[in-house]
């Protein structure tokens, strides 16, 4: 029997739709899906230390595991209770310590780092701010220790951390695509005149995530539309940003992402296009990987690590944030159907190269001491 552990220093909600929860529970499936039995640790504190005293005693009596997985909070180890108290200092690394002494190996994968930006925490008073950052870098001394692995989205994570240790063996482990049948399209014979270009963006709006140059893009761009899903609440909050450009060819829905499969057959292209910032230099989006899965070719931004991905993998036109660059792009792919339907091909490959098994297969062979696969 091939065991492993799966840890997260939080809740895990069954239904919770943000990347946070839809990853774990992702990886947990695909660790399953290559044969592992899986224990997973997860839960607030009190829940926590309660399955952690079961494997150790598990673990005492001869039961054995191939490797622990982790994955980092958004928030410090020590504070991701709801009440945000430091209420089990010891708990967590004293368990990566168990686990280490062991012999087993740790991979983590580490989920944010706003905290290193000097923006972080502005909003809160000045005792939580340095609270939370001694918390945050009491984290990276902990992994320090403990650690076989670290992984991140892009390697550029190790050039804010600034740590030689954990940079030696850090590892790039974006997300996964789901393994779903996506029917083929031809568009040789497309007449976009009567047929538009179908545009899809998902995700928030407002804050880090500005799309008004994309809208403004298609606002003039004859021949093609945009549908934009984002939350009620955001759209109550940034429509007035947007009413200069409000038109038939601008849909807004608010659906969750288990509504949107009518909206992924009909989308030709979909959009990552955002300012580009510090942060995006090293973040490859969670949909970035929901709309390979759906085989659908990207807009994304130069400068980002998701459109470095997109160019490399040529799945996507990766051009500037701005009206102008995105309209003509929108024009130049209505003008080259062809080259639409290549992209496409090139997502079907790209996909079977990102799949959430192959993601889990590089961690076991990262970290198993007894089991190799082939990727």
């Amino acid at each position: 029997m091939m065991r492993c552990i799966f840890y997260l220093p939080y809740e895990l909600e069954a239904h919770g739709r943000s990347a946070r929860m839809l990853r774990p529970r992702k990886m947990i499936q695909a660790f399953k899906d290559i044969g592992y039995e899986v224990c997973v640790i997860a839960g607030f504190s009190t829940e926590r230390r309660k399955l952690i005293k079961k494997v150790k005693q598990d673990i005492q009596a001869g039961i054995k595991y191939d490797f622990m997985y982790t994955e980092s909070h958004t928030e410090p180890t020590l504070l991701t209770d709801p009440h945000h108290l430091p209420t089990h200092p010891f708990l967590d690394f004293d368990f990566f310590k168990f686990i280490a002494n062991n012999g087993i190996k740790i991979g983590l994968f580490y989920c944010d780092i706003y905290w290193k930006f000097g923006t972080y925490g502005i909003e809160l008073p000045m005792w939580k701010r340095m609270g939370a950052l001694v918390s945050y870098r009491y984290d990276i001394r902990e992994y320090k220790k403990y650690l076989t692995r670290l992984y991140v989205a892009d390697l550029k994570v190790c050039d804010y951390l600034q740590e030689p240790k954990l940079t030696r063996i850090a590892q790039e482990l974006p997300p996964g695509a789901e393994d779903i049948i996506v029917s083929t399209r031809k568009y040789s014979e497309r007449d976009f005149a009567k047929d538009p270009l179908k545009i899809f963006y998902v995700g928030g709006i407002g804050k880090q995530y500005q799309i008004i140059e994309l809208v403004k893009a298609v606002y003039k761009t004859p021949n093609c539309d945009l549908t934009v899903c984002c939350r009620e609440s955001e759209w109550a909050q940034e429509k007035n940003n947007f009413k200069l450009y409000m038109c038939e060819k601008i849909h807004v829905i608010h659906k969750s992402s288990d509504e949107l499969s009518e909206n992924y057959n009909s989308a030709d292209v979909c959009s990552l296009l955002f300012k580009q910032d510090r942060y995006r230099e090293m973040a490859k989006p969670f949909k970035a990987y929901e709309y390979l899965a759906n085989e659908i070719p990207m807009l994304s931004t130069k400068g980002t690590a998701i459109g470095d991905f997109i160019e490399k993998e040529n799945i996507g036109w990766n051009i500037r944030f701005e009206a102008d660059a995105i309209a003509e792009t929108l024009e130049y792919i209505i003008e080259h159907p062809d080259e639409l339907e290549m992209k496409r091909r090139y997502c079907m490959e790209a996909k079977k190269r990102n799949l959430w098994k192959r993601r889990a297969l590089q961690v076991v062979n990262d970290l198993s001491q007894n089991v190799k696969y082939s990727n």
